[in-house]
């Protein structure tokens, strides 16, 4: 009889546990306020001329797969995302793809953190091309160019690269 009721106080402990872990996780979602990028100022034009924008999909689409990404830099569309990290927090972006990819990583510009970001692919939750497009930076793609080839570890965090660029770049950035 003992063995009984151990079990069922463990069951609804695991039981309660469970729900309180989802629960928590509802609540970390944060919408980040979405503001222009200091970037689009002042930038040169993107080099070839973007495609026609693609239609936009329903925010509840599966998997941001690599041709989704293609198709979204060759338009030159920015890309709502909603994001889980490893801890489980979920965030809205608004990204623009520098460098696309056939890898897990996706190599992007965030307008909500005004930097350089890197999502894996298999965390973004939801995700929807927003109907505008955006102007390509080639010094957020010269970043890509150095930094993104490179092992995490080795990797120059945004800030720390920009003060060793030229002072008038560094400047754009402030």
């Amino acid at each position: 009889m003992n063995l009984l009721i151990l079990s069922l106080i463990v069951l609804i402990g695991w039981s309660v546990w469970i729900a309180f872990r989802r629960t928590s996780r509802n609540r970390k979602v944060s919408r980040n306020r979405i503001t222009p990028s200091a970037h689009q100022e002042n930038t040169q034009p993107h080099k070839v001329a973007p495609a026609e924008p693609i239609k936009t999909p329903d925010p509840d689409c599966g998997l941001f797969t690599t041709e989704h990404e293609h198709q979204a830099y060759t338009a030159g569309q920015p890309v709502w995302i909603r994001y889980e990290d490893k801890s489980g927090t979920v965030t809205e972006r608004v990204v623009e793809i520098y460098r696309p990819g056939d890898k897990e990583m996706i190599y992007t510009w965030c307008r909500t953190k005004r930097a350089p970001r890197t999502f894996v692919r298999r965390n973004i939750r939801n995700w929807r091309l927003l109907p505008e497009r955006f102007d390509f930076d080639p010094i957020v793609a010269q970043y890509w160019d150095e930094e993104g080839t490179r092992d995490r570890s080795e990797k120059s965090p945004w800030r720390r690269w920009l003060r060793r660029q030229p002072k008038e770049i560094a400047e754009r950035y402030k």
